[in-house]
């Protein structure tokens, strides 16, 4: 997907999430407040799987999606 497309979701009322693992587990956002940057959400979690199981509680909304 790139950022013309993500652009669209994001105006269409989606949210789309983002893993990272450097410097720390955290997770980044794209929304229709923001659709041209990512900024964090929340903070950094103890772990990748505390961070992952953040993500699958997040991706149970019909808007929110992975990227």
């Amino acid at each position: 997907m790139n950022a013309k497309d993500q652009r669209k979701l994001c105006k269409a009322g989606y949210t789309i999430l983002r893993r990272h693992d450097y410097p720390q587990p955290h997770i980044t956002f794209k929304s229709d407040i923001n659709p041209d940057s990512w900024k964090r959400y929340g903070d950094n979690y103890p772990s990748k799987a505390e961070r992952d199981r953040a993500m699958k509680r997040l991706l149970t909304d019909d808007k929110i999606v992975e990227d």
